[in-house]
């Protein structure tokens, strides 16, 4: 039996890995990459910082779910995510809410979690 050489090696160890390289590439490439990042989850690591302007929160996290007048004169802005909880082995919503003064400033952001009820 032949000795392997390093070209040998360098094709035998080499050539899979190039291959699952490009597997990768052209699959991410179809899907289209990975999906928008989580609003509810940039809000709660801070990305949104009270005194901000409704536009700045809006090129930061996106638009949101939906809007809401408030009688103080300001709008809320409402966030919602859902996600599989394996803890508890339920689903979860989670929504956040950005409050806004009548001058257009975020005043406050709060969140909210729940669990769905169960189909019967």
């Amino acid at each position: 039996m032949k000795k392997l050489s390093a070209v040998d090696y360098a094709f035998m160890i080499g050539g899979p890995l190039v291959f699952l390289l490009l597997a990768v590439i052209l699959i991410r490439s179809l899907l289209g990459g990975t999906g928008p990042e989580n609003p509810v989850t940039m809000l709660r690591e801070g990305a949104v910082k009270t005194g901000m302007s409704e536009m700045q929160v809006e090129n930061i996290v996106g638009p949101p779910k939906s809007t809401t007048e408030n009688p103080n004169g300001g709008t809320t802005f409402r966030y919602q995510h859902g996600a599989w909880d394996s803890d508890r082995r339920t689903f979860l919503e989670e929504d956040a809410y950005v409050d806004f003064d009548a001058s257009d400033q975020v005043s406050g952001i709060s969140f909210e979690s729940r669990t769905p009820p169960l189909p019967k």
